[in-house]
């Protein structure tokens, strides 16, 4: 297979709220989401600089800012579990708005058009709550209140294995009976 180049053309005029040019103004670019796996575009490429953010810019006059990138669905980990981060930075390189996107295929984007991703784990990270679950103490059956999604269960305070335990909704059944005494908490989506 023959190396790939990047096929993303990625394009932003920043402009102020008064209807001027943002001259100065940048892009911070980050590849997020590979873990500790060492992202690369495989028969091409490791993406040495992944994780780290980089600049592109600054905006000249009117001129658009303009940047060639790999899209997720050639990057692997993958296809499609890497995203960018791009954040608008003003002429100090202060983070002025940020946001998560995914770009695959072959396309010139221009940054006011693109489809804004949900956080990488699928919810806002600020609906992430530990409620302490109800239930009989010894048993095997316990509720976390207000729960959408259980992302964890925690057993006197440390983390079960997946395997430890089910969830159905905001319902908790546990592979095993728990002790008098014992304390039973989620990490859920509310």
């Amino acid at each position: 297979m023959p190396p790939l180049t990047p096929q993303i053309t990625l394009t932003a005029n920043l402009q102020s709220i008064l209807a001027g040019a943002e001259t100065g103004g940048s892009l911070r670019i980050t590849l997020c989401g590979s873990g500790p796996i060492i992202p690369s575009v495989p028969g091409t490429c490791v993406l040495a600089d992944a994780t780290i953010p980089q600049k592109v810019g600054p905006q000249v006059g009117a001129t658009p800012i303009s940047v060639t990138l790999y899209g997720n669905d050639v990057i692997e980990p993958g296809p499609d579990i890497t995203f960018y981060e791009i954040a608008v930075l003003d002429d100090e390189d202060n983070v002025i708005q940020s946001g998560n996107f995914r770009f695959d295929g072959t396309q010139t984007i221009d940054l006011s058009d693109a489809a804004q991703i949900v956080a990488p784990y699928g919810f806002w990270l600020g609906f992430l709550k530990v409620v302490g679950c109800t239930g009989a103490v010894p048993g095997t059956h316990y509720a976390a209140p207000g729960a959408k999604q259980i992302i964890a269960v925690m057993y006197n305070q440390g983390i079960l294995d997946p395997t430890d335990w089910s969830a159905v909704g905001a319902a908790i059944t546990l592979n095993f009976a728990t002790l008098l005494g014992d304390k039973i908490n989620a990490l859920v989506v509310i």
